[in-house]
């Protein structure tokens, strides 16, 4: 467990005796369900968040928590602004009277209720959140990590060399241990790529920065294999679908899978092997889902101590697509996010605005994906906090460039488009094909 996601949980526990009278809001009746549908998928054992609230004796000690982080709108994570209310499949924003029945609940002695007001059990996924994986590619070997101390983010190389072309309409990367995997990533690396060509097998590897490579363009008719990110994990996002407008992913014949790791320490020595699991689509759809940097500043300086530091990104694409995922990804200085569209037409569009908060890097998956004609500037602005007022800034007395590491920052906006199955996914922005970065 990350311990400051932690840290951002464990807040002051107040305890409450287990009372109840008639038209008193209860916990069986009332709370429970609130729970079931916008809670429990991280508040149950094994999961993310550091306690459970599958029962009521495992939430009563959180009552007053829980209602100081709905109120504050903490919790559920959900950070865009209310204005984007329904344009999210993924959304978590708990209702008006949602939050008033867990204020009138916590501040009246927190009562379970009866028994027979009790909702069925919720059911999750066990193990896999996408189903039974038609395929699942490992680690070799456990990776050791140590005690203590800073792991530079690195790569992982798994030679899987798939023997044919293969689409892929779902994908999750599941942590083998979830207290160390702070944010992981598995790239498609297609086959004829010099990247991490020098890499041994299922070893922690760092490759040069920037490296980025495809196979040169073909005169054959079929998709073009290029290095794409299949899926990423982190808290707030874990398993996706790639069937919005009828796409799926591609791998091509011959690719191998690189888990890009961010391992944070624990206290004691720790080892991890993580795997990430494939739902083939079971015919060739006729729109591919591209995963890419589609903006990227690297080249900002936030001085010490700045208190609302802007910094702006922007591409414009060269051909059509869909926008139908996108997860800002800054670190720990970083605020809030906005992401504009302006179409060549002359018009622009605010697409997503809201505050960001680093122990959840949340993806905003969008209900009908957003028509992108070729010519359309896609233009992020974001604001950071390097000052003593931000409680994660590590020191607000150095300036803070852009880097790979949680204490340098990033404006980075990763980004799923839908393109035509044939299409060279290459050609979507101009010089850089399709933009790649570390996080």
């Amino acid at each position: 467990m990350n311990p400051r996601l932690a840290t951002a949980f464990l807040v002051a526990i107040a305890a409450y005796p287990a009372t109840n009278t008639p038209g008193t809001v209860t916990f069986n009746k009332d709370v429970l369900p609130i729970l079931q549908s916008q809670c429990q998928e991280c508040h149950r054992p094994g999961e993310v968040a550091p306690m459970s609230f599958m029962t009521y004796q495992e939430t009563r000690p959180w009552a007053k928590a829980i209602k100081d982080a709905v109120v504050g709108r903490k919790m559920p994570p959900w950070f865009a602004d209310a204005q984007f209310d329904g344009h999210f499949t993924n959304e978590r924003r708990l209702k008006p009277e949602q939050v008033q029945a867990i204020v009138k609940w916590a501040d009246n002695a927190a009562p379970e209720g009866d028994a027979k007001d009790k909702p069925a059990p919720a059911k999750f996924a066990e193990g896999w959140a996408i189903g039974r994986p038609d395929m699942v590619v490992e680690f070799p070997h456990e990776v050791a990590v140590p005690a203590t101390g800073v792991v530079d983010q690195s790569n992982l190389l798994v030679k899987v060399n798939f023997p044919k072309d293969v689409w892929v309409k779902a994908a999750e990367v599941r942590p083998g241990n979830p207290r160390i995997v702070h944010h992981m990533k598995a790239w498609i690396r297609p086959p004829g790529s010099v990247w991490m060509q020098d890499a041994p097998e299922g070893e922690m590897y760092k490759p040069s920065r920037g490296q980025f490579s495809a196979p040169p363009a073909t005169p054959s008719a079929g998709p073009r294999p290029v290095q794409d990110i299949l899926a990423k994990y982190n808290p707030g996002i874990n398993a996706q679908e790639f069937t919005l407008a009828g796409a799926a992913k591609f791998i091509a014949a011959g690719s191998d899978i690189v888990f890009e790791i961010h391992y944070t320490t624990t206290g004691k020595p720790e080892t991890d092997r993580s795997r990430v699991g494939l739902v083939f689509a079971k015919d060739v759809p006729t729109q591919r889902y591209v995963t890419a940097t589609g903006i990227n500043n690297s080249s900002f300086v936030i001085p010490a101590r700045a208190r609302n530091y802007e910094v702006k990104a922007q591409s414009t694409l060269q051909a059509d697509a869909l926008l139908a995922w996108v997860q800002p990804h800054m670190h720990l200085r970083a605020k809030d996010y906005e992401l504009r569209a302006f179409y060549p037409s002359g018009e622009s569009e605010l697409l997503l605005k809201g505050k960001f908060d680093f122990n959840w890097q949340l993806g905003y998956e969008f209900a009908k994906p957003v028509v992108l004609p070729k010519g359309t500037r896609l233009e992020s602005i974001a604001h950071f906090d390097n000052s003593e007022n931000n409680p994660y800034n590590p020191d607000p007395n150095v300036d803070v460039a852009y880097g790979p590491q949680t204490t340098d920052e990033m404006a980075v906006s990763f980004m799923g488009f839908v393109i035509k199955a044939n299409d060279d996914p290459m050609k979507l922005f101009p010089r850089r094909g399709v933009p790649q970065v570390v996080e």
